[in-house]
């Protein structure tokens, strides 16, 4: 695990439905944490003038691009829907760039010394490499039938839907070797705080 010198960075991660955006959001709302949200950033990224859009059009075409010429998301999908290459080379056009991004942030940060420390968001710890560049590395552990019914209500996922994306993303037993650290939220959002500042303070080590 990487051992930065003076503001700490905390990588957070966790499946679909766990609530990471959650405790990301606590720790940028209530604690003045910088929120670096991989997903977000690589979304920026495959905007029309991001160095992923330009290799991404290259490659797929521009039947990819809607309307207003930005990248259908949609359609990209279906171009990777069960293509280990063509996922691979899509990766291989956003991952390296949004890494390039988050270190080159949190050196910004560092030598600036602006926040209190540093968040850094992702569902992929090892494709983001999180521990060559994070302190810690926080897992939101949540049961799947909670996920399940997270999800239903908030994108109205079924079952057949939520199932698909479990496909991609890592086991329980995966997340756990990749974390330092668990935050359990299977309950309310007070819960998640309260975890939230346990660990901060040193508790509820791993």
């Amino acid at each position: 695990m990487k051992q930065n010198n003076g503001i700490k960075v905390i990588g957070l991660t966790g499946g679909i439905g766990s609530g990471k955006s959650e405790a990301a959001e606590i720790l940028a709302g209530t604690y003045g944490a910088l929120l670096l949200n991989m997903d977000r950033i690589a979304h920026e990224l495959m905007t029309e003038g991001g160095v992923s859009y330009r290799l991404i059009v290259e490659y797929f075409g521009r039947d990819i691009l809607n309307d207003d010429k930005n990248i259908d998301r949609g359609k990209l999908g279906k171009e990777v829907y069960q293509n280990a290459e063509k996922l691979k080379i899509l990766n291989s056009f956003t991952h390296p760039y949004v890494l390039d991004y988050v270190r080159n942030r949190i050196k910004e940060v560092k030598e600036k010394n602006s926040y209190p420390f540093i968040c850094v968001e992702t569902a992929l710890p090892r494709e983001a490499a999180l521990k060559d560049f994070c302190d810690e590395i926080w897992y939101v552990s949540t049961n799947k039938q909670v996920r399940e019914e997270r999800l239903k209500n908030s994108r109205n996922f079924n079952r057949t839907k939520f199932e698909q994306v479990l496909i991609n993303q890592l086991s329980e037993e995966e997340y756990e070797a990749a974390s330092t650290h668990i935050l359990t939220n299977n309950g309310t959002l007070e819960g998640l705080k309260a975890q939230v500042e346990k660990l901060l303070n040193g508790e509820n080590r791993k």
